[in-house]
């Protein structure tokens, strides 16, 4: 299963802004790309940039969605943005035990 990350924003330059400091590097991105999307076929890779994304959401004009699959569409606020990452983590956190002798 998947969880596909889109993030969008109206304010020109704005994502790509977000991406280079997420990536800490340059990115190839045009100052008019209003919308970046991203699947993570390893699901709980999607909860860092979901997490830095609302930790700054007070620097960047970013609106957040995620889509399991091809599942409902579901915005992520900051309201909702621990909920969801819960939710993320119930499904696809699989804790190994390990006996020590």
């Amino acid at each position: 299963m998947a969880v596909l990350v889109t993030l969008w924003s109206k304010k020109p330059g704005e994502i790509k802004r977000f991406l280079e400091r997420y990536y800490q590097k340059n990115i190839e991105m045009d100052d008019d790309v209003e919308q970046w999307i991203y699947v993570y076929n390893k699901p709980l890779n999607a909860v860092d940039i979901m997490s830095a994304v609302m930790d700054n959401n007070d620097k960047y004009q970013i609106s957040m969605c995620i889509q399991l699959d091809k599942g409902d569409v579901h915005p992520v606020t900051v309201e909702n943005h621990n909920d969801i990452i819960k939710g993320i983590f119930d499904l696809f956190y699989e804790e190994t035990t390990e006996i020590l002798y």
